[in-house]
């Protein structure tokens, strides 16, 4: 499909209104369990180390050594502490919101020394060397959905849209494995046979995660994260090179809702 119509009409279109998520199944079904493993996988063992092994020492080559250790330590007093009995959702909650805290805290420190060019230059081209080096297999299985949906037609819904059906949408509301970064998420169009999926964010887990007093800035949202962290890398990751995927963030900001559009060539 032509790049010119991916994200165009995207805002104010096909948003999907904020569900109130709460009760035993959401706190302890399958969902919860994949988010609980996933977000200790990816933000615990891989994402945390972003801060301390690279942002951290740039900032104390860039400052006042001591007192970047005196931020650090501070904010790192603000994390939630996982308990036992958490439930897996509550876990997952914990550790999204202390990465979140602490990478913006990094950023915002990072801005006040460096270019816009140079800023995203460590902070995205960072991010994506450090996937591309520890998530090699995760990267090839999305850059493969042109191959994988080749031949395939759309099946329109009975109002001719091209919503996914409910058994679809039971197993991606179920079984999301997006679900540990985005939070709650619906496909409002699965077209294969245009190469396309829109995927609508209510309210993203990185704007709602982290308590809002807790932040460096308790007045804004964690945007530094949601455009450098976020949004920026999985756009320079999947970019459409050689027909593999490409993805496109549209933050809604100040809200915390989002559209992510996955287009893929399908000839």
């Amino acid at each position: 499909m032509n790049d010119s119509s991916v994200i165009t009409s995207d805002r104010g279109t096909g948003r999907v209104a904020s569900a109130q998520k709460s009760g035993f199944y959401y706190n302890w079904g399958p969902q919860a369990w994949i988010d609980m493993w996933m977000s200790d996988k990816m933000l615990v063992k891989k994402a945390m180390t972003l801060i301390s092994h690279t942002f951290l020492p740039i900032l104390r080559l860039s400052g006042d050594k001591e007192q970047v250790d005196r931020d650090y330590a501070e904010i790192k007093s603000r994390r939630e502490v996982i308990r036992f009995l958490d439930s897996p959702r509550e876990k997952w909650r914990k550790r999204y919101g202390n990465f979140v805290r602490e990478v913006e805290w990094a950023l915002l420190e990072l801005r006040k020394y460096y270019s816009q060019k140079q800023y995203e230059e460590i902070v995205i081209g960072t991010a994506v060397a450090i996937s591309a080096e520890t998530s090699a297999d995760f990267l090839k299985m999305m850059n493969s959905m042109g191959e994988k949906n080749k031949g395939k037609k759309t099946r329109p819904a009975k109002d001719g849209s091209t919503k996914p059906g409910r058994w679809s949408t039971f197993l991606f509301e179920t079984f999301n494995p997006a679900h540990w970064l985005t939070g709650p998420a619906t496909i409002t169009e699965y077209d294969p046979g245009r190469g396309l999926t829109v995927m609508e964010i209510p309210e993203c887990g990185w704007h709602t995660c982290a308590r809002s007093e807790s932040l460096p800035n308790p007045n804004a949202l964690p945007e530094e994260g949601c455009l450098n962290i976020c949004k920026g890398p999985f756009e320079a990751l999947f970019n459409g090179a050689g027909g593999g995927l490409k993805m496109e963030f549209d933050p809604h900001l100040p809200e915390t809702s989002c559209t992510v559009r996955m287009s893929w060539k399908t000839s």
